[in-house]
This record gives structure tokens, C-alpha cells and sequence, in this order.
């Protein structure tokens, strides 16, 4: 077998778990401005970065695991994983985040009115 396609499941793996990575980051960006009850813009400039950031996640793995050759099926793992990552998680971590900030606000305004 040739050594290009020994490594394919390698670098599957690898876009998978770093698209994991990059769908928990925008998650937890989201789930924390829908909590705090954000304007649009700071929606805006969240996942400007990000895409940034999973950007430079993708060019790091896609440089070590598969030295830099750009392939079809690394770029849909990449992106793919992000997608069912945030379609999966969101809603859990928005709930999650909800519950957390108002237990913390009432906390914080009981002590306010003390």
C-alpha cells in the first residue's frame, strides 16, 4: 500500500477530533453571549474569531497529519464535524448556561438587596 493512503484514517481522526475542537469553541461562544443576552454585533465579532481560530486549527493539523496537502475529504471531515458538533451541543450548553447565570444573578442581586 502506499504510504499517502496509509495515513488516511490518521488524518481523518485527527480533522475529526479538531473539528470537535472548533464546533465546542463556537458552542461555548454562543451559549455564553445567549446567556449574557448579547447584541448582534458581539455575536458578529465572536465568530469572526472563531472562524479564526478554527482556521488556524485546521492549517496546524492539516500541516502536521497530512503535511500540508490540501484533500477533499480532510477539509469535509473538518467542516462537517464543526457543523454536527454545534447542531449537537448548542442547545445543551445554551440551557446549561441559562440555568448558570440566572442562579448567579439572583445570588448576586440578593446580596445587592441585603
Amino acid at each position: 500500500m502506499l504510504y499517502t493512503t496509509l495515513s488516511q484514517p490518521v488524518i481523518f481522526a485527527c480533522m475529526l477530533a479538531g473539528g470537535i475542537a472548533g464546533g465546542l469553541l463556537f458552542v461555548l461562544a454562543h451559549s455564553l453571549l445567549i446567556a449574557l443576552k448579547a447584541k448582534r454585533i458581539c455575536f458578529d465579532v465572536a465568530n469572526f474569531f472563531c472562524t479564526i481560530c478554527c482556521a488556524a486549527i485546521f492549517y496546524f493539523i492539516n500541516l502536521s497529519t497530512n503535511y500540508g496537502q490540501f484533500r477533499l475529504f480532510a477539509i469535509a471531515t473538518f467542516v462537517f464535524s464543526i457543523i454536527a458538533t454545534f447542531f449537537v451541543l448548542n442547545k445543551i450548553f445554551v440551557k446549561v448556561a441559562k440555568i448558570c447565570y440566572n442562579k448567579l444573578y439572583a445570588r448576586r442581586k440578593k446580596k445587592k438587596n441585603n
